[in-house]
C-alpha cells in the first residue's frame, strides 16, 4: 500500500472512529499531569491514540520508501555505468567505474579480461548504441576503414591500429606520406606496414626519394622486384651497383644476390658488376667466385685461389680440386 493511500484511508478511519465516539458523547474530559491541565472532547482523546499510531507508521513507511528508492536509484546509476564501461571495453578502452552495489563488480572485473569474438552478432543486443559498436568493430576487423573521431580512442588503441592498417591498405599512395612524415611513429605497425608496402610495390625512385635505411632483408626484396617478370622494378645500372656496396649486404646476402641475379643479367655483365664489387668490398669475395664457378670461368677462379692464403676460401678451393679431378659438384653447395 502507498503512503498517500494509507494517510487517506487512516484519515477517514480516526474520522468515523472520532464522529461515532462523538455522537452517543459529546462530553469533554480534562487531563492534568505536570501541572498542566488538557480538555478535549472524549471523542478526540479516544482517536489520540489512533492518530499517533498513523503518525507512526507513516514515518516508518517514508522511512523505507526513501531507503528504496535510494537503491532503485543507486542500482540504477550501477547500470548506467556498466553499460559505459561496457562500451569502453568492446572499444579496447578502460574504463575506471566505482560502483556503489556489489551487484556489477564481478561482472565488470570479467568483462575486462574478454575480447569481443569476431562476426559477433547484435541481434540480441537490445541496446541500440551497444549494438551500434559491436557492428562498427565488426566492420574494422573486416578489413574496413569507418571514422572513429567521435569516439576518441587512443592512438595505441588495436581498433584505431587496425583502422589505420584498412585505410593504408585501400589507399596504398598513403604509405609515403607516413614514411615522410616526422611525427610517424617508426615502430609502429602502421609505419612497418607503410614501409613494406613502399618496398614492395613503389618504384625505386620512390624508395630512394624516401630514403630509407634499407637491412639486407629490404635490399633482397628489391632485388627479387628487380627480377621478377611480373613486377620488373626499373633500376638504373648505377643505382643497381650502389644498392650491392651497402654495407648491410653481408657475404651472405651478397652470395644470394648473385643468385637472384643470375637469372636476369648476362653472364658478361654480371661477372663485370661482382667483380667491381670485388675490388671495391672483401665481403663480394665469395659472391665473385661463387658466379665464377657457376659461369665455368674457372681459370678466373684459379687465380684468386691461388694467390690466396691458405686459410682463405677452403671452400672454394675444395671445389676447384674436385673439378679439376673431374667431380662436377653444385656450387651452391659450397657457399652455405
Amino acid at each position: 500500500m502507498g503512503i498517500k493511500r494509507y494517510i487517506v484511508l487512516a484519515l477517514i478511519f480516526i474520522t468515523a472512529v472520532g464522529l461515532y465516539v462523538f455522537s452517543f458523547n459529546g462530553q469533554s474530559f480534562t487531563l492534568e499531569a505536570l501541572g498542566v491541565s488538557l480538555s478535549l472532547p472524549v471523542a478526540a482523546w479516544i482517536v489520540l491514540p489512533v492518530a499517533i499510531l498513523m503518525i507512526a507508521t507513516v514515518l516508518h513507511l517514508f522511512y523505507y520508501y526513501v531507503k528504496h528508492f535510494m537503491e532503485v536509484r543507486a542500482h540504477k546509476k550501477d547500470y548506467e555505468a556498466f553499460l559505459k564501461a561496457a562500451k569502453q571495453s568492446l572499444l579496447y578502452e578502460s574504463e575506471s567505474v566505482d560502483y556503489k552495489t556489489p551487484w556489477f563488480k564481478l561482472p565488470n572485473a570479467l568483462m575486462a579480461q574478454m575480447e569481443l569474438k569476431k562476426g559477433a552478432t547484435t541481434s540480441e543486443i537490445e541496446h541500440e548504441e551497444l549494438r551500434g559498436i559491436i557492428e562498427l568493430v565488426n566492420r574494422v576487423r573486416g578489413g574496413e576503414f569507418v571514422e572513429l573521431k567521435k569516439y576518441r580512442l587512443r592512438q595505441d588503441n588495436p581498433l584505431t591500429i587496425q583502422n589505420q592498417l584498412n585505410k593504408l591498405l585501400s589507399n596504398p599512395q598513403m604509405a609515403s606520406e607516413i614514411l615522410k612524415d616526422e611525427n610517424s611513429n617508426k615502430e609502429s605497425e602502421l609505419y612497418k606496414k607503410a614501409r613494406e608496402l613502399v618496398l614492395s610495390g613503389s618504384a625505386y625512385s620512390e624508395i630512394e626519394r624516401l630514403n630509407l635505411a634499407l637491412d639486407e632483408k629490404d635490399l633482397l626484396l628489391v632485388l627479387r622486384r628487380y627480377v621478377a617478370e611480373e613486377d620488373a622494378l626499373y633500376m638504373e645500372n648505377d643505382a643497381l651497383e650502389n644498392l650491392l656496396k651497402s654495407e648491410s649486404l653481408s657475404r651472405k646476402g651478397l652470395i644470394e644476390a648473385a643468385q637472384i641475379l643470375q637469372k636476369k643479367l648476362t653472364p658478361d655483365g654480371i661477372v663485370a658488376l661482382f667483380e667491381k664489387l670485388y675490388n671495391a668490398r672483401s665481403e663480394a669475395s665469395d659472391a665473385y667466385l661463387y658466379l665464377l664457378f657457376e659461369l665455368q670461368m674457372i681459370d678466373r677462379a684459379r687465380e684468386i685461389l691461388e694467390n690466396s692464403e691458405a686459410e682463405d676460401f677452403k671452400e672454394f678451393k675444395l671445389l676447384l680440386f674436385l673439378r679439376d679431378h673431374g667431380k662436377h659438384c653444385e656450387t651452391s653447395f659450397f657457399v652455405k
